[in-house]
């Protein structure tokens, strides 16, 4: 990506009341962040919802002036910028309507951010020791799956999943609701520092933002759209890991909790979800792996329903490329086997009606 380019992206997130919604408008419109900045202010006010108040801040040199202090900090940093129509951009969030358009990532590796396999850790700040051993015990647990873990470097429950996964080897990435200019909890900074060296500090806010409290809502849509799961480890009925849970249901993820003692308030939210059929009951790592179908590395299951299904050349085609690329999603499969989308979805309904293939949460595929 030229510098260019980015800084008219960086540029467009700093307009003021412009959302991801708008800008995604403007860059149909206009075809790319530079254009947008460079049209005339008649072409700008013929856009549906665009006023003389959002034309004014485009056409001010205020967003520019601090996409320039942006890209100056990041490059300086070793900090990433991935716009929404970057081919890095992850693909599980460019499916959700209220993804950001930017993302600003620190770590080992990018690719870590669409990794097949990713499950989110949440829960509460106040955890119990139980509640602490039990986080672990799964973190642990789902080491050997080669899943890369994600949660949102929080006290408590978070704080705990990403120590156990750094301490053993296990990707974990932190997604934040603040810039990457600082790290809060400051009590965080050193293990923040060591996930970057095996995973990664993920925010959509520029350097300098702070923690305000309203941002930390919102970066649970991230921590949400990232995955394939949402775990519930401990937590009331209501504050962030229940907004986890309802973005998590918005993006139909399955959803998983840690059942604990009648009327210990931080229990009480996992109790409520399991009773209420909003969540699947863990007590092993291996029942979030066994719902997901999801088998350890080097181990193929047998598939059986193959001896003795006919499929048509197309669908043997789909399958074989399922087959080498497991939880392949539906974009990704449509470009690999060269029809549209909705040629492709009655093909895989066939498939699923003859035992071949098996649909998950964020329209990706395995073989049965």
């Amino acid at each position: 990506m030229q510098s260019g380019a980015l800084l008219y992206q960086i540029a467009l997130t700093r307009i003021p009341q412009v959302g991801a919604l708008t800008a995604r408008n403007l860059i149909s419109r206009f075809g790319s962040a530079e254009d947008v900045f460079k049209a005339h202010k008649k072409d700008l006010l013929a856009i549906p919802g665009i006023g003389q108040g959002t034309t004014a801040e485009i056409l001010a040199p205020g967003p520019l002036q601090a996409a320039e202090r942006e890209l100056e900090y990041i490059q300086k940093n070793g900090i990433q910028a991935i716009f929404y129509t970057d081919a890095r951009f992850p693909v599980r969030l460019k499916t959700h309507r209220d993804s950001p358009i930017i993302l600003y990532f620190k770590g080992s590796d990018a690719a870590l951010l669409d990794q097949p396999r990713m499950v989110a850790v949440v829960g509460t700040r106040d955890i119990s020791e139980h509640g602490r051993a039990i986080c672990e015990e799964l973190v642990e647990g789902l080491r050997p799956y080669n899943i890369v873990l994600v949660s949102g470097l929080a006290f408590g429950v978070d704080v705990t999943a990403h120590r156990k996964a750094t301490a053993i080897g296990m990707p974990n990435i932190g997604v934040l609701g603040h810039g990457l200019g600082m790290v809060y909890p400051a009590q965080h900074k050193a293990i923040a520092e060591r996930m970057i060296e095996n995973g990664g500090l993920l925010t959509e806010y520029a350097h300098d933002t702070g923690p305000d409290r309203e941002h930390f809502p919102m970066r649970n849509r991230i921590i949400s759209g990232l995955c394939d799961a949402l775990l519930v480890v401990e937590t009331a009925t209501s504050g962030g890991s229940m907004i986890s849970v309802e973005f998590a249901a918005k993006h139909n993820l399955d959803i998983f909790a840690v059942p604990g003692r009648p009327k210990d308030p931080r229990s009480a939210g996992c109790n409520l979800l399991i009773k209420n059929n909003r969540a699947k009951l863990v007590e092993t790592a291996e029942d979030i792996t066994e719902a997901l179908n999801w088998g350890l590395d080097g181990l193929k299951k047998p598939i059986q329903t193959q001896l003795f299904v006919d499929l048509t050349s197309m669908e043997q085609r789909i399958v074989d490329i399922v087959r080498q690329q497991s939880n392949i999603h539906i974009d990704e499969l449509s470009a690999a086997v060269d029809i549209p989308s909705g040629a492709l979805a009655t093909h895989i309904l066939q498939l699923e009606f003859k035992g071949v293939l098996r649909t998950h949460p964020g329209k990706r595929y395995t073989v049965v």
